[in-house]
């Protein structure tokens, strides 16, 4: 057996030896030359699809094989020009679709970048946090429960560490792991002092140092791939490619139309196949496939820059149709940074301003601002908080800038951030006031201690901890800076004020100190143990997480869009309710359940009362499940946050599983449908919103393509059925031209167009919605009929006065405009485009002109002129077409107009 086996048969020192490293970790530049000679820690993918792959199969599409026979027909009847425009216009189809479908993979692959594994590492001797694929052979990795192994590891330290290797053994038992060495022979299942990678961690923790990566691992060898982002059809691509079938059968009833039609007129069989073919082009709507995977791209990376990735395309499809978001309270709803709310010194109640860890705020009475450094009550009650206190305020650099960050015990920050308000650095007084010694908090004594020098003869005790606890250690009270006896009335007076502070869900500790001799330090220690200790009472300071500024925005964002909020939290029942009444979850007559509650219903009794509950506290990731499983069957389609192991059953088991990415686990992650990079309760509501402005855009292409296809369709039917002795309205390329050249550079633009003020504002759509609906197809046939009209009149009228060229060119020009006009109408199905904005979306505007500007070309540049079969048109000519073709526009206005008045 070949050394890279035999691991698990080595001392660990041995191992550390070989590797050349130690529990320190790597240096950085270790790491570096490792990762250039054993490579990134990645298992071989499949082969990507090529740009040549991609340029061919774009080439198989239904509409380029029309194309290709048109371009056949028309070089067997020996016409060149149009063999060499149908030619041009295929590389031009072909172009748009490759360079439409590179995007959209080059953006799918940078989204999978975003959602790649992490892994906590040591470098430098220093815990630090990276990709998964930067780890190399010799680095020391941290393993804890719900963490993803990232690659072959021997373990050196194990608490308690279980791990699941069920996906590379098939054993289904978590495996208890040891860091003693193994026999050489024993196979994978039973090297019990191996970490492998993909495996995930049940329970406990461990660190391991790596020894092998990538395709060396044991999962590697196997080449079994794990992909973190699936390709996989969403319903509404689906639904996309049903309705692209059928709109295909249209096409080919109106093009067998046009030929039947054009036979019995009498006309040329070569120029009016070539024309029936034409029209079938202009009938496909070709590009809904390629404007649909823009759109998604284009809406994944909107999503991802609000914080929100995913990591399953149809969850893009199901997020605009959420109705309800069952959501966790610590870190989504709340910052996760215990903050300082109230201090009580001197018998008034200081209210401090400021959120999380950020050093910031005032300290206020009753509105009125207070000097800190003059309160000597409030001052010492700072400074207590500081010294009695083994946390660190640092200001931290991150990826995203400099944060605000504590290091210990998140309540005794809020001490440390609450004190720096004030002035006081932790670090200046420790310097100033040194510990000598300390009573560690013990929580059945609940209560810590610390002493420090003061003098050469004097200690000051600075003592934090539970409020009864110290009340009955005290026998004085610090007041308006004077030592005052502790009466029976004032210590009942400040047990109210502890109980007023609690009900409004703050985490309450009161502060006191005592003045000792260096010498009775011993026997005050002993004391204060056996509770006989007389301490003097400073205050209570009433801390809390509290809610996110974004996260009651984003509630109300909810409650405008018909959809429930649920906060399903493991906190106490008083803090649940407090945070959901303050950011507006609970109102009104909304319930309030608990975990054993919840225990004590059947699931008929959970359904009775689900809609009219806001907050189930004290719950386990069992009743999460059970409470997702209520909203579905009362026909809510639910988004579901969870960030631990236990969570992945909830996160299953809702339409939209979430993921925190910075406190969820890697189970949670690969379950869950989305990603919140930033753990916030608002980035599920953009997320949301996101998905309607997607479904909308959707709406917006499939609504232009078919209005402009459809006035193409109208105008040529009732050209060859009504007007006899008129000859072709369009030339088959002119057809061509309209429909791939003008429409082709229009439609993507739409899918790039901005929300919609009040896309919050309806109420979910259905998952089974279809994507034309009534209003759209009478819509449609509206603005069909207006673009019919007005092509026909300037065809007609230039017509009777006997020039055909220049009357298809008027023609010709007049429907390339309406597509134009109608691309303005397009962006919004019930909005003046008045009151959206002419310039709000740059692309489109851009693409108008691009639109304009070759048309005109298509009249006056003798290439065009020849291969469209065109003439120049005078300054009249294009004012009469711009009045005409905007006529659609300001039909499409006053349907606007009309139906808000109606609606309103």
């Amino acid at each position: 057996m070949s050394k890279e086996n035999v691991w698990h048969a080595y001392k660990v020192e041995k191992v550390f030896e070989i590797l050349e490293t130690s529990e320190r970790g790597l240096t950085t530049s270790e790491a570096e030359e490792r990762i250039s000679k054993y490579g990134s820690n990645e298992l071989e993918e499949e082969k990507k699809l090529s740009k040549l792959n991609m340029l061919v199969d774009q080439l198989k599409s239904p509409l380029v094989g029309v194309l290709i026979a048109a371009a056949f027909i028309s070089s067997l009847a020996g016409k060149l020009i149009d063999t060499l425009v149908v030619a041009v216009v295929i590389i031009f189809n072909t172009s748009i679709g490759f360079f439409q479908e590179f995007r959209a993979e080059s953006a799918l692959q940078a989204l999978k970048s975003m959602a790649a594994p992490e892994a906590e590492v040591v470098r430098d001797g220093i815990e630090v946090r990276i990709k998964a694929k930067e780890i190399v052979p010799g680095d020391i990795i941290l393993l804890d429960s719900g963490d993803k192994v990232p690659a072959d590891a021997r373990i050196f330290e194990a608490a308690n560490l279980e791990i699941d290797e069920s996906m590379l053994t098939g054993e289904s038992i978590p495996v208890r792991k040891s860091i003693d060495e193994l026999n050489e022979e024993l196979v994978v299942a039973d090297r019990i002092n191996m970490a492998f990678s993909g495996t995930i961690v049940t329970q406990g923790r461990g660190k391991a140092v790596v020894v092998a990566t990538g395709m060396k691992t044991e999962i590697g060898k196997i080449a079994t791939l794990i992909k973190e982002t699936e390709k996989v059809e969403t319903p509404i691509q689906m639904r996309t490619k049903d309705l692209t079938k059928k709109l295909g059968l249209f096409a080919l009833l109106a093009s067998s139309l046009v030929l039947a039609l054009s036979i019995i007129r009498g006309f040329e069989f070569y120029e009016t196949f070539l024309f029936a073919l034409a029209t079938a082009v202009s009938a496909i709507p070709e590009g809904l496939p390629a404007v649909m995977t823009i759109t998604l791209s284009v809406g994944v990376n909107r999503m991802a820059r609000r914080n929100a990735i995913i990591r399953k395309l149809q969850a893009v499809d199901t997020l605009g149709s959420a109705t309800a978001i069952c959501t966790d309270k610590t870190g989504t709803l709340t910052t996760n940074q215990m903050t300082v709310r109230k201090i009580f010194v001197d018998n008034r109640m200081i209210d401090v301003s400021g959120i999380g860890f950020v050093p910031e705020g005032e300290f206020e009475v009753k509105g009125k601002m207070i000097d800190t450094k003059k309160d000597e009550s409030l001052s010492l009650a700072l400074q207590i908080g500081v010294l009695c206190n083994d946390s660190r305020l640092r200001l931290h650099e991150t990826s995203s800038g400099p944060r605000w960050e504590i290091f210990g015990d998140p309540t005794e920050g809020a001490l440390v951030v609450a004190a720096t308000k004030a002035g006081y650095q932790k670090e200046k007084l420790e310097e100033k006031f040194p510990r000598i010694d300390e009573i560690p908090f013990n929580p059945r004594e609940r209560y810590m201690a610390t002493f420090h020098r003061t003098s050469e003869k004097e200690i000051r005790v600075c003592i934090k901890g539970a409020p009864e606890t110290i009340l009955e250690r005290c026998s004085e009270i610090l007041e308006k800076g004077l030592i005052k006896k502790l009466s029976q009335r004032k210590k009942k007076d400040i047990l109210k004020a502890s109980t007023e502070m609690a009900s409004e869900a703050l985490r309450v500790l009161a502060l006191a100190y005592q003045t000792i001799e260096v010498e009775d330090l011993d026997v005050f220690k002993e004391n204060m143990q056996h509770g006989r200790a007389k301490l003097i009472f400073v205050g209570l300071a009433g801390m809390i997480d509290p809610p996110r500024p974004e996260a009651k925005i984003a509630v109300q964002l909810c409650k405008r869009a018909g959809i429930k909020v649920v906060m399903a939290t493991g906190d106490h029942k008083l803090t649940g309710e407090a945070i959901a009444k303050e950011i507006g979850i609970l109102e009104g007559n909304s319930k309030v359940f608990t975990g054993a509650e919840l225990d004590a219903m059947s699931d008929d009794e959970l359904d009775a009362v689900i809609e009219e509950t806001s907050v189930f506290a004290r719950v386990s990731p069992t009743h999460k499940y059970r409470i997702v499983e209520s909203l579905r069957r009362k026909g809510h389609i639910v988004a579901m946050t969870g960030d631990g192991v236990n969570d992945a059953p909830a996160l299953k088991a809702a339409e939209i599983g979430v993921a925190m990415g910075i406190t969820g686990t890697d189970v949670t992650k690969e379950t869950a449908d989305m990603v919140l990079a930033d753990d916030n309760f608002a980035s599920i509501v953009n997320a949301v919103e996101e998905g309607r402005v997607i479904f909308e855009n959707i709406r917006k292409v499939v609504k232009y393509l078919i209005a402009t296809n459809t006035g193409e369709i109208i105008t040529i039917l009732t050209a060859l059925s009504l007007l006899s002795g008129v000859p072709l309205i369009f030339t088959p390329v002119q057809v061509l031209w309209v429909n791939l050249v003008t429409d082709g550079l229009l439609d993507v633009t739409l899918a790039m167009e901005p929300k919609e003020e009040d896309v919050m504002d309806q109420p979910p759509r259905k998952p089974d919605e279809k994507i034309i609906n009534r209003d759209i197809m009478l819509n449609t046939l509206y603005v069909g009929i207006f673009m019919a009209i007005g092509t026909l009149w300037v065809f007609t009228k230039e017509w009777n006065n006997g020039d055909l060229i220049r009357a298809q060119t008027l023609g010709f020009t007049t429907m390339a405009m309406f597509q134009v006009f109608n691309a303005l109408n397009c962006r919004s199905r019930t909005k003046s485009v008045f009151k959206i904005g002419f310039f709000t979306n740059k692309y489109l505007f851009a693409a108008i002109i691009a639109s304009v500007s070759l048309q005109i070309m298509a009249t006056i540049l003798p290439f065009f002129q020849v291969a469209l079969r065109t003439v120049p048109l005078s300054s009249w000519d294009w004012l009469t077409i711009t009045l005409v073709s905007s006529s659609v526009f300001i039909a499409d206005e006053v349907r606007k107009f009309v139906r808000s008045k109606v609606k309103g």
